[in-house]
């Protein structure tokens, strides 16, 4: 499973228990640390807040249009 996969997979699940979909970049980490992910912190959080991320700002910003970014370090799925 990719990392970008993983990150959906645990999104989808955070998003389902808050009212308002919303969740930290932290979450996701420690989510799939609990599920046994292979995955660099680093790298998850990279795909978060750029790779996946609509309104990112960067050379592979908004690469794929999962999450849009809501407040620093706050995200929620498109």
């Amino acid at each position: 499973m990719t990392c970008r996969d993983e990150i959906l997979a645990v999104a989808r699940k955070l998003s389902q228990e808050r009212p308002d979909g919303i969740f930290t970049i932290q979450e996701i980490v420690a989510a799939m640390r609990e599920r046994g992910t292979q995955h660099l912190d680093a790298t998850i959080r990279r795909h978060v807040a750029t790779e996946m991320c609509s309104n990112a700002v960067g050379r592979e910003a908004g690469k794929y249009q999962d999450l849009e970014r809501v407040e620093r370090g706050q995200f929620r799925l498109l």
